[in-house]
Protein backbone atom coordinates (compact mmCIF):
# COMPACT_ATOMS: atom_id res chain seq x y z
CA UNK A 1 0.00 0.00 0.00
CA UNK A 2 2.62 2.31 0.73
CA UNK A 3 4.49 1.68 -2.22
CA UNK A 4 1.16 2.41 -4.06
CA UNK A 5 0.82 5.88 -2.62
CA UNK A 6 4.10 6.99 -3.36
CA UNK A 7 3.77 5.44 -7.27
CA UNK A 8 0.66 7.56 -7.37
CA UNK A 9 2.86 10.55 -5.66
CA UNK A 10 5.09 10.53 -8.18
CA UNK A 11 3.07 9.64 -11.32
CA UNK A 12 1.02 12.74 -10.21
CA UNK A 13 4.28 14.78 -9.84
CA UNK A 14 5.21 13.79 -13.35
CA UNK A 15 1.56 14.55 -14.85
CA UNK A 16 2.14 18.36 -13.19
CA UNK A 17 5.25 18.69 -14.49
CA UNK A 18 4.18 17.48 -18.16
CA UNK A 19 0.84 19.53 -17.59
CA UNK A 20 2.93 22.77 -17.22
CA UNK A 21 5.53 22.44 -19.87
CA UNK A 22 2.45 21.84 -22.32
CA UNK A 23 0.74 25.23 -21.24
CA UNK A 24 4.25 27.23 -21.43
CA UNK A 25 4.19 26.96 -25.20
CA UNK A 26 3.23 30.10 -25.71
CA UNK A 27 6.64 31.45 -23.78
CA UNK A 28 8.88 28.32 -25.85
CA UNK A 29 6.96 29.63 -29.09
CA UNK A 30 7.95 33.10 -28.46
CA UNK A 31 11.15 32.58 -27.97
CA UNK A 32 11.45 30.22 -31.12
CA UNK A 33 10.31 33.25 -33.39
CA UNK A 34 12.67 35.81 -31.87
CA UNK A 35 16.02 33.83 -32.23
CA UNK A 36 14.02 33.70 -36.04
CA UNK A 37 13.74 36.99 -35.93
CA UNK A 38 10.29 37.20 -36.82
CA UNK A 39 9.65 40.34 -34.03
CA UNK A 40 6.17 40.33 -34.75
CA UNK A 41 5.12 36.90 -34.45
CA UNK A 42 7.16 36.91 -31.31
CA UNK A 43 5.48 39.63 -29.93
CA UNK A 44 1.90 38.34 -30.52
CA UNK A 45 2.57 35.24 -28.89
CA UNK A 46 3.80 36.97 -25.71
CA UNK A 47 0.95 39.47 -26.12
CA UNK A 48 -1.54 37.11 -24.90
CA UNK A 49 0.59 35.95 -21.70
CA UNK A 50 1.36 39.73 -21.48
CA UNK A 51 -2.24 40.69 -21.03
CA UNK A 52 -4.16 37.61 -19.34
CA UNK A 53 -1.04 35.93 -17.47
CA UNK A 54 -0.99 31.89 -17.31
CA UNK A 55 -3.35 29.04 -16.28
CA UNK A 56 0.29 27.16 -14.82
CA UNK A 57 -0.41 26.49 -11.33
CA UNK A 58 3.06 28.40 -9.30
CA UNK A 59 4.53 29.92 -12.20
CA UNK A 60 2.66 32.93 -13.81
CA UNK A 61 5.22 33.93 -16.75
CA UNK A 62 2.97 37.00 -17.37
CA UNK A 63 5.94 40.26 -16.45
CA UNK A 64 8.61 38.10 -18.22
CA UNK A 65 6.23 38.24 -21.20
CA UNK A 66 5.51 41.86 -20.58
CA UNK A 67 9.81 42.27 -20.18
CA UNK A 68 10.60 40.35 -23.16
CA UNK A 69 7.61 42.35 -25.00
CA UNK A 70 9.76 45.47 -24.25
CA UNK A 71 13.06 43.90 -25.05
CA UNK A 72 11.91 43.06 -28.53
CA UNK A 73 10.61 46.96 -29.27
CA UNK A 74 13.94 48.12 -27.82
CA UNK A 75 16.33 46.03 -29.55
CA UNK A 76 15.44 44.56 -32.12
CA UNK A 77 17.56 44.88 -35.76
CA UNK A 78 14.81 45.48 -38.22
CA UNK A 79 14.86 49.26 -38.05
CA UNK A 80 11.07 49.02 -36.32
CA UNK A 81 12.32 49.59 -32.99
CA UNK A 82 10.42 51.61 -30.54
CA UNK A 83 11.58 52.64 -26.93
CA UNK A 84 8.54 54.68 -25.97
CA UNK A 85 6.70 50.77 -26.41
CA UNK A 86 9.50 49.34 -24.78
CA UNK A 87 9.15 51.69 -21.70
CA UNK A 88 5.35 50.87 -21.57
CA UNK A 89 6.09 46.74 -21.68
CA UNK A 90 9.09 47.79 -19.20
CA UNK A 91 6.56 49.59 -16.75
CA UNK A 92 3.80 47.30 -16.42
CA UNK A 93 6.77 44.55 -15.66
CA UNK A 94 8.59 46.19 -13.44
CA UNK A 95 5.27 47.15 -11.56
CA UNK A 96 4.78 42.79 -11.44
CA UNK A 97 8.15 42.91 -9.72
CA UNK A 98 10.54 41.79 -12.82
CA UNK A 99 14.01 42.61 -12.10
CA UNK A 100 14.89 42.83 -15.94
CA UNK A 101 12.68 44.88 -16.54
CA UNK A 102 12.99 47.64 -13.42
CA UNK A 103 16.96 47.39 -14.23
CA UNK A 104 15.91 48.14 -17.95
CA UNK A 105 14.10 51.36 -16.65
CA UNK A 106 17.53 52.30 -14.66
CA UNK A 107 19.28 52.00 -17.23
CA UNK A 108 17.00 53.96 -19.53
CA UNK A 109 16.74 56.86 -16.89
CA UNK A 110 20.76 56.67 -16.64
CA UNK A 111 21.24 57.23 -20.46
CA UNK A 112 18.10 59.57 -21.11
CA UNK A 113 16.85 57.08 -23.67
CA UNK A 114 13.10 56.70 -24.07
CA UNK A 115 12.92 58.42 -20.76
CA UNK A 116 14.21 61.91 -19.55
CA UNK A 117 17.36 61.31 -18.07
CA UNK A 118 17.40 61.49 -14.65
CA UNK A 119 20.44 60.07 -12.36
CA UNK A 120 18.36 59.72 -9.03
CA UNK A 121 15.51 57.39 -10.83
CA UNK A 122 18.32 55.52 -12.34
CA UNK A 123 19.81 54.83 -9.34
CA UNK A 124 16.50 54.22 -7.42
CA UNK A 125 15.48 51.36 -10.22
CA UNK A 126 19.20 49.82 -9.84
CA UNK A 127 18.73 49.34 -6.48
CA UNK A 128 15.41 48.02 -6.55
CA UNK A 129 16.48 45.59 -9.48
CA UNK A 130 19.18 44.27 -7.32
CA UNK A 131 16.89 43.39 -4.12
CA UNK A 132 15.70 40.20 -4.97
CA UNK A 133 18.48 37.29 -5.61
CA UNK A 134 19.14 36.78 -9.08
CA UNK A 135 21.91 35.90 -11.26
CA UNK A 136 22.37 39.42 -12.51
CA UNK A 137 22.17 41.04 -9.07
CA UNK A 138 25.74 41.79 -8.58
CA UNK A 139 25.68 43.34 -12.14
CA UNK A 140 23.06 45.40 -10.97
CA UNK A 141 24.72 46.36 -7.83
CA UNK A 142 27.59 47.37 -9.80
CA UNK A 143 25.87 49.40 -12.06
CA UNK A 144 23.80 51.12 -8.69
CA UNK A 145 27.55 52.19 -7.35
CA UNK A 146 27.84 54.04 -10.80
CA UNK A 147 25.07 55.71 -10.65
CA UNK A 148 25.21 56.26 -7.34
CA UNK A 149 28.78 58.65 -7.76
CA UNK A 150 26.31 61.08 -9.79
CA UNK A 151 24.37 62.16 -7.21
CA UNK A 152 24.40 64.66 -4.66
CA UNK A 153 24.09 63.86 -1.15
CA UNK A 154 20.27 65.00 -1.06
CA UNK A 155 19.25 62.96 -4.17
CA UNK A 156 20.92 60.07 -2.68
CA UNK A 157 18.89 60.64 0.37
CA UNK A 158 15.66 60.84 -1.62
CA UNK A 159 16.75 58.06 -3.68
CA UNK A 160 17.40 55.56 -0.68
CA UNK A 161 13.86 56.82 0.51
CA UNK A 162 12.30 56.26 -2.87
CA UNK A 163 14.05 52.66 -2.96
CA UNK A 164 12.19 51.51 0.44
CA UNK A 165 8.89 53.01 -0.49
CA UNK A 166 9.15 50.82 -3.80
CA UNK A 167 10.01 47.86 -2.16
CA UNK A 168 7.61 48.43 1.23
CA UNK A 169 4.34 49.30 -1.26
CA UNK A 170 5.05 45.92 -3.84
CA UNK A 171 6.61 48.22 -6.56
CA UNK A 172 3.62 50.29 -6.42
CA UNK A 173 5.04 53.58 -5.22
CA UNK A 174 7.76 53.86 -7.43
CA UNK A 175 9.30 56.82 -9.95
CA UNK A 176 7.34 55.43 -13.07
Amino acid sequence: LKMLKRGLLILAFIAFIYVGFQMSGGMRAGQDALAGKKYDQAIALWEEIAENGSPIPFFNPQTKAQQKIGHVHAFRDDEKDDIDEAIKWWKRAAKGGNEVAQFSLAQSYWEGNGLEQNFEHAYTWAMVSADKKSKSQRRYLVNATTYKKSLTADQESSATKAVKACLDSGFEDCPY
